[in-house]
């Protein structure tokens, strides 16, 4: 269901009724044109705010850490903007609903690496992780050598088995791969699989699948969006579930018939605002139309009010120091890539 129940249509006829504002709206008689680019515009600006809003968040797809394994492309996924916060849990720990679960930090940008490191791994946040284009992400090579190869080896081979994550730690090989025709694939159903390389015709659509023996592989946008976790988890250790949240990417206006989501009819005077101080730039009129730069300055600047108003919210931040009282290190504590003990300097 729409978070919205105002859609263009609504807007266009709140706003024609303005003078000045009419001729740019119907320079060519009533037409769709310019009220779309300018409805996308200003939802384009009231999502580009530091701020980040509540109606424009959306909870990720969840995944499954595999051994060995940094990089993770997600099917269909290619409507993330950025990402804001998230926590992992020990999924397939037994204690029902006292799962452990650690904190998931969220940045722009990090190194590829692999589950070997010569400093210690800190507990909080439990893992680091931004997001790339798929064609960033690494891949393995269907029946490659585990030497020299971008994935830094763990590629899958011939009649080798994959267990599915929530059926508990597993010797999986990386779960994606890039066929001999470039195509990018994910593991969707795991099996066995068969006595030869899985691969689909060059560019293939985005969801087309390929089975190899009982396992099968889904073809993922080269442009849509993965995930690059740190620390690497290490080899035989726990499965750990990312819970992700981000923020959409904003929507493009294509007919006055399409709701304001995921903007709330609350919100809606603020975008109505910007959209008329957006329409004196298409006046064919020089006098109105040098209104523009001064009446979407003033509406930016409304827009940080809006900002304060919703910003009445206590953010919750956390410190856990990397050393105790004494100056020793602190110990005792696992991690996803020394699953048997926490290493001490």
């Amino acid at each position: 269901m729409s978070l919205s129940t105002i859609t263009l249509q609504n807007v266009y006829d709140a706003i024609v009724v303005f003078g000045d504002i009419e001729p740019a709206l119907n320079a060519s008689g009533y037409s769709m044109q310019p009220l779309l680019t300018i409805a996308t515009d200003v939802m384009n600006e009231i999502c580009a705010q530091n701020f980040p809003q509540k109606w424009n968040e959306f909870n990720l797809p969840l995944f499954w850490t595999n051994q060995l394994q940094q990089d993770y492309a997600i099917p269909g996924l290619t409507n993330l903007s950025s990402l804001e916060r998230g926590i992992c849990i020990d999924i397939n720990n037994p204690n029902g609903g006292q799962k452990p679960w650690g904190y998931v930090e969220c940045g722009r940008a990090q190194s590829q690496s692999t589950a070997a490191s010569l400093s210690p791994y800190f507990r909080n946040p439990l893992f680091t992780v931004n997001w790339l284009p798929n064609s960033l992400l690494y891949y393995g090579t269907w029946g490659a050598a585990n030497t020299g190869t971008a994935s830094l080896g763990n590629n899958p081979q011939a009649n080798q088995t994959f267990t599915f994550p929530l059926d508990g730690a597993s010797n999986n090989s990386i779960t994606q791969i890039r066929d001999a025709n470039g195509n990018y694939l994910v593991l969707t159903t795991y099996g066995t699989t068969g006595s030869s390389a899985p691969s689909l015709p060059a560019n293939s659509i985005p969801g087309t699948t390929v089975g190899d023996g009982t396992c099968v592989w889904t073809v993922v946008d080269p442009q849509g969006q993965g995930f690059r976790i740190n620390p690497v988890p290490g080899p035989q250790t726990q499965i750990w579930q990312m819970q992700l949240v981000g923020q959409m990417i904003p929507p493009k206006f294509t007919s006055f018939s399409q709701t304001l989501a995921p903007l709330t009819d609350e919100y809606e005077p603020n975008f109505r605002a910007g959209c008329i101080a957006q329409a004196y730039r298409y006046s064919p009129d020089a006098k109105v139309r040098a209104k523009f730069k001064d009446e979407w300055e003033l509406w930016k600047e409304s827009l940080a009010q809006l900002l304060k108003r919703q910003d009445k919210e206590r953010d919750e931040f956390r410190f856990v120091p990397a050393k105790r009282i004494g100056g020793a290190r602190r110990n005792g504590w696992y991690g996803p890539a020394n699953p048997m003990n926490y290493p001490t300097l």
